[in-house]
């Protein structure tokens, strides 16, 4: 709500429960006013008498208006306690507005875990080879399931934390993807897997080849960058100074960095 229907809302309250205070306070209105005097009975007009009888005459009557009501104290109570819980419960639903338009809501944002890309491990290689070799000659189905497994197994090796929601298979295809490989290979690869894993039909040749094809371009991209990763290192190390010479500048200034 803005700032103007605040005030407003505000406003509105305020003048319902003034006009309520008053119709509190004041005094109960009769229902019917009471006359200013009563009407005095119409005298009966002379008429002439026949001179053989005698007729009395009838006389008119005024019937009176009701007493106005007069509301018992009782009544007067019921209606004073009406008026002021109606106006606690205006008084109460604006002081919960206020409350809820001044409170600031708490947003905790998490975030995801961070951490260096670690080295491709020797294992996943290894298993990935050898379960390439299991698909080109094993039943299609046990030998997609088995080569996926492996990969869970070696993701999981690798130490990197996993995310509360995450399944095994988005646990390992995220763990993968931190190194630079075909990531629509190694989608289509956790998708055989899924199929073989969890459907009835059977999976021929045409599943067997593509299994083969996303684990060959996989391993290959996993060996382009464990020789990338050990060539930098290698490199490190090359640069490293010697012991001799790192202790000479040590003994000569403690405190500076190597180079």
């Amino acid at each position: 709500m803005s700032r103007r229907g605040v005030q407003l809302t505000i406003a509105g309250g305020a003048v319902v429960m003034a006009a309520l205070v008053v119709a509190s306070t004041g005094r109960p209105v009769p229902l019917l006013a009471r006359p200013s005097a009563f009407v005095a009975t119409i005298p009966p007009l002379p008429t002439a008498t026949p001179p053989l009888a005698t007729t009395t005459p009838a006389s008119r009557t005024i019937t009176r208006p009701p007493a106005p009501f007069d509301p018992s104290p009782i009544l007067v109570a019921l209606v004073q306690i009406l008026l002021v819980g109606t106006i606690l419960v205006v008084l109460l639903a604006l002081a919960r507005l206020l409350v809820a338009l001044v409170r600031t809501p708490h947003v905790t944002v998490h975030e995801e875990p961070t951490f260096a890309i670690p080295l491709v491990p020797a294992e996943l290689l290894e298993a990935a080879r050898e379960r390439l070799r299991d698909l080109e000659s094993g039943e299609p189905r046990n030998a997609i399931v088995a080569a996926w497994l492996d990969l869970e197994g070696s993701a999981a090796a690798t130490g990197l934390p996993r995310l509360p929601a995450e399944t095994s298979t988005e646990y390992t295809e995220r763990v993968i993807t931190v190194w630079a490989v075909d990531r629509e290979r190694l989608a289509d690869l956790a998708a055989l897997y899924r199929e073989a894993r969890f459907s009835a039909h059977p999976l021929g040749e045409e599943h067997r080849s593509r299994a083969i094809g996303d684990l060959r371009v996989l391993i290959a991209d996993l060996e382009r960058v464990a020789d990338e990763q050990a060539s930098a290192d290698a490199a490190a190390h090359a640069d490293a100074p010697t012991g001799a010479g790192a202790t000479a500048r040590g003994t000569g200034s403690p405190h500076r960095e190597a180079p």
